[in-house]
């Protein structure tokens, strides 16, 4: 630094720039910080999402075993057909809308 701006700067100067550095570098780690966070979260809660649409698909082969094995021994399960494939259409509908969060997210960032 030049002698003649040391010399043009008051005796504090020096103090009330360092503090406004300080505070402006706090700023910036805190936004990095909070920035990040938000990524992580929406990142888990997409990941939980998405395990609660596989579980759904999971629950309609169990549905749709179970109503085999209702057929196989002569009952009648006529009137419970219906359960999986709502299930299937929900959980796909559920996967869908994740996978537009997920290719929208980069977008907007």
């Amino acid at each position: 630094m030049s002698p003649e701006l040391a010399q043009a700067l008051p005796p504090g100067a020096w103090l009330w720039l360092a503090a406004l550095a300080a505070v402006a570098f706090a700023a910036a780690a805190l936004g990095g910080w909070l920035w990040g966070a938000r990524c992580a979260s929406r990142a888990r809660l997409a990941a939980r999402a998405d395990r609660n649409g596989r579980a759904l698909l999971e629950l309609a082969d169990e549905i749709e075993l179970y109503l085999w094995q209702q057929r196989a021994s002569g009952e009648s399960a006529l009137a419970r057909q219906h359960w999986p494939r709502t299930c299937r259409r929900v959980a796909l509908a559920h996967l869908e809308c994740i996978n537009q969060l997920m290719l929208e997210r980069p977008i907007r960032d």
